[in-house]
């Protein structure tokens, strides 16, 4: 195996130039979450992303997947390929945060620390661009829309993000409340689950609810139909695998005292490994279908938009980002991740490209971290500037190394 650079150092020293940009970064941060848009309508955002690349002398494509963009920087330096990819778009939900810089837009609020990315990934492009004389190959940032709705990350691809030119390694980050600020954490191999949305229709018999005999109810149906999902994990997918089934939303009546035609059960399925998410989902609708047929109703299941992959990271380069976040915040603020049963469609990026999404540590110092999509979801911002140091160090290492034997 060819031997490797050392991790610690590197042909640019960028740090006094990152603590320098502090305070734009949070003010960009903080700009972005006054200002959050749904999935595939982050028609302000990318207009914002649009403006700074151009500023900063970098080519840049607008209206990939809608509202995406791709921002390519080209070195003087001979060089790798190499992109990093931020997603950009808000949750529905109304914030509950007493700050000042709290959402304007009503129902919609960065949740996810969507607004924490894009900054990154701009401060990044900036800080680059400005050392494009230093710089080997050719760093292309991709802001990606529709995350939270799985509806982005093929569409870029299939738009072209990662051709002309054309990428090697894909990097990105995603900020977390499940690690203290400071830290970095890098799971080699699935670190997030796939992920799959379904809808169960059960249709029965409408009637009066005095006379259930004379009608087939499907919200009891639907009952044992949840009770019953819970065992289908349990009982016939191996104990060392993990999946979860989820019922989120149960829909179906208008009356106290009506039994109505039809309810419906939304839920999601993950899994980190692609034969237990088939085996769950072939058997998904067997099971639902026959506990219906026992209670003379009906079942089916339809799965609803795209299927999102599980996050699976290259081993060797996560094996590489882990030891260039020992050089950068030290052994003991350098992780091995837990892997989540979240889902991101950076999955569909680093299927197309080796590479590696690695978690910043963004927790409250001062009170209990709510968790991701949640209204009181509150960032520790002294996570930003970490999370800018790294995406720098695993962008400069991988412009200038294959991390192939």
């Amino acid at each position: 195996m060819a031997a490797k650079p050392p991790v610690n150092k590197s042909t640019l020293d960028l740090s006094q130039e990152v603590r320098m940009r502090r305070d734009s970064l949070t003010d960009l941060r903080r700009d972005f979450h006054r200002h959050p848009e749904l999935s595939l309508k982050e028609h302000r955002t990318a207009t914002v992303i649009a403006e700074k690349l151009h500023a900063a002398g970098l080519d840049v494509r607008t209206g990939l997947a809608g509202t995406g963009v791709v921002g390519v920087l080209k070195g003087d330096k001979p060089g790798r390929v190499v992109a990093w990819r931020a997603d950009i778009d808000a949750l529905p939900l109304t914030e509950k945060l007493a700050l000042p810089f709290i959402s304007e837009s009503p129902g919609v609020m960065h949740a996810c620390g969507h607004d924490g990315h894009t900054a990154i990934a701009l401060t990044m492009a900036e800080i680059l661009a400005a050392h494009r004389r230093d710089l080997p190959g050719t760093a292309v940032f991709i802001f990606q829309p529709g995350e939270e709705v799985f509806g982005g990350a093929e569409k870029m691809i299939q738009a072209g993000a990662l051709e002309n030119p054309h990428v090697e390694t894909v990097l990105g980050l995603h900020l977390t409340t499940q690690y203290p600020a400071g830290h970095v954490a890098v799971k080699v191999g699935p670190s997030m689950a796939s992920a799959d949305f379904f809808d169960i229709v059960v249709k029965g018999k409408g009637g009066h609810g005095a006379f259930p005999h004379l009608s087939i109810d499907p919200i009891t149906v639907a009952a044992h139909i949840v009770i019953g999902l819970q065992e289908l994990v349990s009982r016939e997918i191996a104990a060392q695998e993990t999946a979860v089934l989820t019922i989120g939303q149960i829909e179906g009546g208008t009356k106290h005292n009506i039994i109505p035609e039809m309810a419906v059960l939304k839920g999601s399925l993950r899994a980190f490994k692609l034969p237990v998410r088939d085996q769950l989902v072939e058997r998904l609708s067997a099971f639902a279908s026959r506990i219906a047929q026992a209670y003379r109703a009906d079942a089916q299941v339809q799965f609803q938009g795209g299927f999102c992959p599980p996050v699976v990271n290259d081993a060797a380069w996560a094996g590489r980002v882990h030891d260039l976040a020992v050089a950068e915040v030290g052994a003991t603020c350098a992780l091995e991740a837990t892997p989540v049963m979240g889902s991101d469609d950076m999955s569909l990026f680093l299927n197309a490209r080796p590479g590696c999404y690695f978690w910043v540590g963004i927790a409250p110092s001062d009170k209990e971290p709510m968790p991701h999509h949640h209204p009181g979801f509150e960032m520790n911002e002294a996570g930003l500037e970490v999370g800018v140091r790294m995406g720098l160090r695993t962008v400069l290492y991988a412009l200038q190394n294959s991390d192939r034997s």
